[in-house]
This record gives structure tokens, sequence and C-alpha cells, in this order.
């Protein structure tokens, strides 16, 4: 797909599910998983600490990681921002509705140029995006996006990924054909990460802190197992998905990342080295 076909994607999900989940994700399990290890690898930064911290969401959507990470950690500031003015819009739809989330703001602005955004601040002490620089069509536009993210980082700061990785999804499909299943193949807005070009070119200016599969558990059981027994269809709300979720989420020390490399997202946590 071509960038403004992509946008236009984007655009008809914001307009069609306004400020409902699904106008970014087909399935709840997901986001709650995203939003629990967003909140647990930000605790695991030094910026947790400090009394107040400057956080930075890339490709927000209408709002919802925002909107449970602020009430996970509310002595961090939210800003989100989002290329899609549809998405802004429901964004502060839902900010508007509930008093707890007023102290976030949201923004139009796209990845590719942060730095001439006057609208933002000049950096941030954690920079985040969720399934953001998948939307990107080619691999030199996925890296322009990261050092634009590193442009709104501080020194000392954090950038945090999740995206959808094509290495581990490969292992996925794997499984599935064991299993006597079809390969699933990505949407066609999404250009999955090819890990070792984006992290030989991330090591350039950050120091890869964390690596981790936190939802190849929930993957397996969404994508392999469910299907085995359902007629090899995929169902977003099965119990044993809702049952696997509730499990991951419960168990915050490292047996959540110890179910293989399964999972189509991957979490990235880099630092922003004064020295480099």
């Amino acid at each position: 797909m071509q960038l403004n076909e992509i946008k236009k994607h984007w655009t008809g999900w914001a307009q069609q599910f306004e400020g409902d989940l699904r106008a970014t994700t087909k399935t709840r399990t997901i986001k709650d998983l995203e939003i629990a290890e967003f909140y647990r690898a930000f605790k695991r930064t030094s910026v947790f600490s400090k009394p107040e911290g400057a956080v930075l969401e890339v490709g927000c959507g209408n709002g919802h990681n925002c909107f449970g990470l602020s009430q996970l950690i509310p002595h961090f500031k939210f800003t989100g921002v989002d290329f899609v003015p549809e998405m802004i819009a429901n964004a502060n739809k839902l900010k508007h509705s509930d008093d707890r989330y007023q102290e976030i703001d949201f923004l139009v602005g796209n990845i590719l140029e942060l730095e001439d955004n006057t609208c933002l601040a000049s950096d941030f002490d954690i920079v985040f995006s969720n399934r953001c620089i998948i939307n990107l069509n080619t691999i030199d536009l996925q890296k322009a996006a990261l050092d634009q993210l590193i442009a709104k980082t501080s020194l000392g700061g954090y950038v945090v990924l999740i995206e959808n990785v094509r290495q581990t999804y490969e292992q996925q499909n794997k499984l599935r054909q064991l299993a006597g299943l079809e390969e699933r193949t990505p949407d066609k807005f999404n250009l999955f990460i090819d890990e070792p070009a984006f992290l030989e070119h991330a090591r350039k200016q950050l120091t890869l802190v964390e690596c981790k599969d936190f939802a190849s558990l929930h993957d397996i059981v969404l994508y392999v197992l469910v299907p085995m027994i359902n007629d090899g269809n995929t169902d977003y709300d099965h119990p044993l998905v809702r049952a696997t979720a509730q499990l991951l989420m419960a168990n915050e020390s490292e047996l959540s990342g110890q179910f293989g490399a399964f999972g189509q997202n991957r979490l990235y946590v880099f630092k922003r080295d004064p020295s480099r």
C-alpha cells in the first residue's frame, strides 16, 4: 500500500469505530497485554522513580494507551500524537468525557515530522510507540521514523516500542503449518519490522536495554491452538484467549517471556545514552 492509502485506511477506521478500541486493534486481550507490558517496562526505567515524567506516545490512535497508562502512572504527564485528525478528535472526545483524563494532551502529528512539530516539547523522558512504525511501507522510512522518535527523547531517556516483527511472525507460521493450518499474512497496510536491519540502525544512537516476547503464549493460543479446535478459525473472544491474557497480566515475573518467540508483538526498550 502507498502511504496515502494507509492513511485512508486508518481514517476509515477512525470514522467507523470512533472512540471504540476496535479503531486500532481487533482484540481487547492484546491491547490489555500491551498496556500492562508498557507499564512494566516504564517501571524498570530510571524515570519511574522521579517525582514526575514527560511521556510521548507517537501513533496514539484514539488514546487508549494513554488513558490506561495515565491511571497506572499518575505522576507521568502523557502526550499523544497521531497523523489522522479523526483519531485525535476521537481521543479528545473520550478525554473530555472523563475527569481522570484531563491532564493528557492529544495533538495531530506525523511520526516522520516530529522535529518540525512546534506544538511538541523539545524532549521527553520516554517516547513510546505501539504498532505504529509498521504502518510505514519501506525499511528506510521505518528507520527515519525511529530517528524522529530519538530526536524527541531526552539524553538519558528511553524509546520504548511494541512492534510486529517479521522473524517471530514466521516462527508462528511454522507452528501453524505443524498444526495443519494455513499461513497467516500481514494486513496490506503493514510492513512488519525486519529486526536485524532495524536493530542495526537503532544501535547507532541507542543502547538496547531489553527485548521481550511478552505475547507469545497469547498468540500461540489465539492463532494456533484455538483454530485447531475451531475449524481453522480465529476467535478473538474465545474463553481460552481471555484466560491466557489474564494469566500473563497476573504474572509480573520473567516467566511471561518464557514461552518462545512466537508472538507477532515484541517489546523493545532502548536508552538514549548521553555518551553516544
